[in-house]
């Protein structure tokens, strides 16, 4: 069973979460020594496995370990904690999504919908949120500039299976940034930054203000693997 406990919310540079040893150690180890080498691919890191992918589906019908995870937060219970985890935030950052009526549907997000402004079709009404959780690696040169994640997303959450100590990584933190980086008013000491370890979790809200970025990787021994999360609607959760 996946524990879900509601962790403090840091409020700076914008809120999130962290948390070590998010996932049950055994499972961690599990998915951790099972995780996929990812084939190059469209996405932010170049090389994924997205759910509709023969790859993605193989793994989520073999693995045992894979598809306790992925059904663990394809669930109802999975989106009700990320919305009660951040619960006070959400009329206060301008979401346009009815939370209190939100409920989880299956809907899987495809490849060419996740690289449009906008879904093709939509089919679910807006308080109908989804699930997405994306395996992915990045490797040597992968960076992120500081960006917005798309504006139908709730939720973002990050889970790393991997150590930057232990791959020898120059680069690949996450930075969450603050206001000044936001203005582009040059120094940004609101900013948090963590490097990737093992089994870590950062999550925040994806409201107009939650600019992020990806450190470029410069050297390392093994790939940077993480997971992400989204808890999304079909149309925009966030004002412009």
């Amino acid at each position: 069973m996946l524990e879900l406990p509601i962790l403090p919310v840091s409020e700076s540079p914008y809120p999130h979460i962290t948390a070590n040893k998010f996932l049950p150690v055994d499972r961690y180890r599990q998915l951790a020594a099972s995780f996929p080498v990812c084939p190059p691919s469209s996405g932010p890191t170049g090389f994924s496995y997205f759910r509709g992918d023969p790859t993605y589906d193989n793994l989520v019908a073999t693995d045992e370990a894979w598809s306790w995870f992925v059904h663990a937060v394809q669930s109802e219970v999975f989106v009700s904690y990320c919305l009660r985890q951040f619960a006070n935030f959400w009329s206060s950052t301008g979401c346009l999504i009815d939370t209190s009526h939100a409920h989880y549907v299956d809907y899987s997000e495809s490849r060419a919908d996740k690289e449009r402004r906008h879904i093709e079709k939509v089919i679910h009404a807006p308080e109908e949120l989804w699930v997405r959780l994306d395996i992915l690696q990045a490797r040597v040169g992968y960076r992120r500039k500081p960006h917005l994640d798309h504006r139908r997303r709730l939720v973002t959450m990050l889970i790393y299976f991997c150590d930057s100590a232990e791959n020898q990584m120059i680069g690949g933190a996450l930075v969450l940034h603050g206001a000044a980086a936001k203005n582009g008013t040059g120094e940004d000491p609101e900013q948090s930054s963590f490097a990737p370890r093992q089994n870590f979790m950062a999550a925040f809200p994806c409201t107009p203000e939650s600019f992020h970025s990806v450190t470029e990787i410069k050297s390392q021994s093994a790939p940077r693997n993480f997971v992400q999360i989204t808890i999304s609607s079909s149309v925009d959760a966030w004002p412009s």
